[in-house]
This record gives C-alpha cells, structure tokens and sequence, in this order.
C-alpha cells in the first residue's frame, strides 16, 4: 500500500486537514460538556436559594410559627366527653412504645 501523501500541486495535505478537524470536534464537545456542567451548577446554587433560603414574607414565617406552636403544645384534651386529646407527636410515639413494652 502505498503512504498517502499530499498532493503537491495543490499543497493540501487531507490526512492532517481531517485529523485538525476530528481535534476540533473533540475540543468543541469537551467545552460544550464544560460549559453545561457550570450551567447546570449554577442553576442548582440558585434553586437551593430560592427554595430552601429565600427568606419568605411576614405572613408566611407567621403561619409556620402557629403551626409549629400547635405541634409543641403540651397534652391537653381537645374534647374530654370525646376522648380526644392534643399532643405532641414525639410523646404519642413514646407511649405507644412505652404501651407495646408493657
């Protein structure tokens, strides 16, 4: 077989042309890959800052803080003549273990 060689009477060498080309597809995929990478970064940062940090308004904190104050009561009886009685979640868990002990 023989070697390829350039066409002299042109001066274009093929072989180098299409591996210059393969190297520039390579660098090209290997920056696309990059730049998505910061990008899907960046979106997450700011996914994490809206959702989880934003600092909400006044009326939203007001109505988590009264239902976490509902949750923290003390054990109480919501309606005695029912048997309905109001406690915390953790305390309801810690009987029924403490029942299924017995």
């Amino acid at each position: 077989m023989a070697a390829v060689e350039y066409d002299r009477s042109t001066g274009f060498n093929t072989p180098a042309v299409v591996l210059c080309g393969i190297a520039v597809v390579i660098l090209l995929f290997a920056v696309a890959l990059f730049l998505q990478g910061g990008f899907l970064a960046a979106q997450a940062n700011d996914y994490q800052v809206k959702v989880y940090e934003a600092p909400g308004n006044e009326e939203a904190r007001a109505a988590v803080a009264a239902q976490q104050a509902i949750l923290d009561e003390k054990v109480h009886w919501k309606d005695e003549a029912a048997g309905t009685v109001v406690m915390p979640i953790e305390d309801a868990m810690r009987r029924v273990v403490a029942k299924a002990a017995d």
